[in-house]
């Protein structure tokens, strides 16, 4: 009976865990209910000035701190992704979930990183948008961050946001 209560000890254990975690994203939700939703994409988007499909999807964060992950869907969740640079904006498809929409006009910063949460990487070895989610009163600004394998892709996406968001080379600077 010792190897029995054994296995029901740890079976005990592992569902706790679990329990904490999913009540603790829960949690992290109802917390974040202010957050509006992601845009979708906009009818009649055309065709994009650069595509990346190798691309992963790290997170997205509240401006300034990176290690508070937004739990609202379709933000919530890392994956591999395809991004999108069109004039009016910046399409990106999680794999599983639905596609969404940064517009230009919401660009508030383009930059490389190299830490968020869940992932460090080389130096500037993450692609960095900081963009204002919402309208109004119910505006959020928060940091999407890409990670593109290819260094010369990389740049491209660098230079392609760069170019549509209109931003100087001061805001092209390394992200910390």
């Amino acid at each position: 009976m010792g190897p029995f209560l054994f296995t029901v000890a740890i079976l005990l254990v592992f569902a706790i865990l679990i329990g904490a975690m999913w009540l603790g994203w829960n949690r992290r939700r109802r917390r974040q209910a202010y957050i509006p939703v992601a845009p979708e994409l906009p009818a009649g988007l055309g065709q994009p000035t650069l595509a990346v499909e190798d691309a992963h999807y790290v997170a997205t964060s509240v401006t300034g701190d990176a290690l508070d992950r937004i739990a609202v869907r379709p933000l919530a969740y890392r994956g591999r992704a395809e991004v999108e640079v069109h004039p009016e904006g910046v399409a990106i498809a999680i794999t599983g979930e639905r596609a969404f929409f940064i517009p230009t006009d919401s660009i508030t910063l383009v930059a490389l990183g190299q830490a968020t949460i869940d992932r460090a990487v080389e130096p500037n070895g993450l692609t960095v948008i900081q963009w204002n989610l919402g309208e109004g009163e119910n505006t959020t600004s928060v940091e999407t961050y890409l990670r593109v394998p290819s260094p010369a892709v990389r740049r491209e996406l660098l230079d392609a946001l760069s170019q549509i968001s209109e931003l100087s080379n001061a805001t092209r600077e390394e992200h910390k």
